[in-house]
């Protein structure tokens, strides 16, 4: 399937991809608002399998993900992710539309994987206030709830305090599993193989993201 929504006849600019930073999505547009800059990005993914039974999916048309990044140029950022929706053929399967998954961000999330990392590092390393930081990320705590206003204003830094509060923020927002590890953001950390989860019937194609991008048979 060949739908690119690039503004420039289907190809990409390298360059602004290259201040983007991020391996396999491409910049779209980019607008500016009173709230900072408004990115539009797409993943150069153009097959999938089914994460149910394996067989090559169709494509079902685009649903826009609004996430909030790393602020850039003294701005917040917020992309816009035209996600990919694909349909399974086969009239068996229990699943019938899914969206692509891409490391950049977590199922439902808020924040970019990165923008978490770039928080809670400067949290735990620098002079700053979980209010700063939702200033440059262009997001606001309210959704901590009034029940983490004493911790937020005791002014600790300890496992009970404003950066224990910050990690509970930033990983509902993202998607990550509370009570795990937030990993160290790189560009290669987004371009990691996944492992397929499905098992697929024999003579199916499954999706495998360590040969290029490209479906793997199976039996």
């Amino acid at each position: 399937m060949s739908n690119s929504t690039s503004c420039s006849g289907g190809t990409w600019c390298d360059r602004a991809d290259a201040l983007l930073g991020v391996p396999g999505v491409h910049i779209t547009s980019v607008a500016e608002a009173t709230t900072g800059l408004i990115i539009h990005v797409e993943t150069e993914e153009t097959m999938a399998g089914c994460p149910a039974c394996g067989v090559v999916a169709v494509g079902h048309g685009r649903r826009r993900s609004r996430l909030h990044d790393l602020p850039c140029m003294g701005r917040p950022v917020r992309l816009i992710w035209a996600k990919r929706l694909w349909r399974c053929p086969d009239e068996h399967c229990p699943t019938q539309v899914f969206s692509e998954q891409h490391a950049l961000a977590g199922k439902r999330a808020i924040l970019t994987r990165r923008a978490i990392s770039w928080a809670t590092d400067a949290l735990q390393k620098y002079d700053t206030s979980v209010s700063a930081l939702a200033h440059q990320l262009g997001v606001s705590w309210r959704s901590c709830g009034t029940a983490s206003k004493p911790r937020r204003g005791s002014g600790s830094t300890g496992p009970h305090g404003s950066e224990a509060l910050m990690r509970s923020a930033l990983m509902s927002m993202s998607g990550h599993t509370p009570g795990s590890p937030v990993p160290a953001w790189s560009p290669a950390s987004l371009t990691t193989p996944a492992t397929p989860t499905a098992t697929s019937r024999p003579g199916c194609w499954t999706w495998s993201r360590s040969g290029r991008g490209r479906p793997t048979p199976t039996g």
